[in-house]
Formats: C-alpha cells, structure tokens, sequence
C-alpha cells in the first residue's frame, strides 16, 4: 500500500480492502491516481462491517471568471491561459494535484478545453 493510504488511517486490512472495492466498482469515476495525492483521506462507513469507503482529496476551484466585456477573443484566451496558470502555480503551492472550473458559459468552456480542462460530471452541496 502507498504511504498516502497509510495516512488516511485505514488499517493495513482495510487499505487492502478499500483498492479492492474500489477497482471492481465500474460505476465510479475512480481515478488510481488519486493513491498518490498528498492530500489523499478516505472515509469509513461502518456498523458491525464496513459498509463503504469515500476518497477525498483537496482541489482548487475556479469559481467563475469576469472578462471584460471590450477585451478581444485573443486577449480573452491570453488572459485565461496566465489566469490558469496563476492557478496551477496557486494549487502547486499547496500540493493540490487537481484543479476544477466552473464554467458555465460556451466560450470560456471552450478555451478551457483549449487549455487543457476536461469536462467531469460533478455534484455541488452548499454548507451553511
């Protein structure tokens, strides 16, 4: 088992069977690389067996951007490409090893994409 699972504080045991499960899980999403995040805890559900495990990592978000609304299509995407990079130096510095975009109009879709975004489905819970 790596050391990030170690960290996780799962029992050698439960490393073993969380890899396992987690593999023959074709429904997810899972991604093996994630084993090697530095930030890298899973959660436990458990009553008398384990029921579940949930990997969970930190990640930078980009909420949104704000282009001026004069800027031309070349100094949008510069601006976007030194705005991303600003964000991957931001998440290098705390060992962040992915970044998401929230991105909801075509255009920025699109120089994201350029830039090297791919789309994932994803789920937002609001926390009061």
């Amino acid at each position: 088992m790596t050391e990030q699972l170690k960290l996780a504080f799962l029992a050698p045991e439960q490393q073993t069977e969380f890899v396992t499960w987690v593999n023959e899980n074709s429904r997810n999403a899972y991604d093996p690389a994630i084993l090697g995040y530095p930030t890298l805890k899973v959660l436990r559900s458990y009553n008398s067996h384990t029921i579940a495990y949930l990997p969970t990592h930190q990640c930078l978000v980009l909420e949104s951007v704000a282009m001026n609304p004069h800027a031309t299509e070349l100094e949008k995407a510069q601006a976007l490409r030194d705005l991303v990079k600003g964000a991957e130096l931001l998440a290098s510095s705390f060992r962040l090893k992915e970044i998401y975009f929230i991105a909801s109009d075509e255009q920025v879709r699109e120089l994201a994409e350029r830039r090297g975004f791919e789309e994932v489905r994803c789920m937002r819970l609001k926390l009061q």
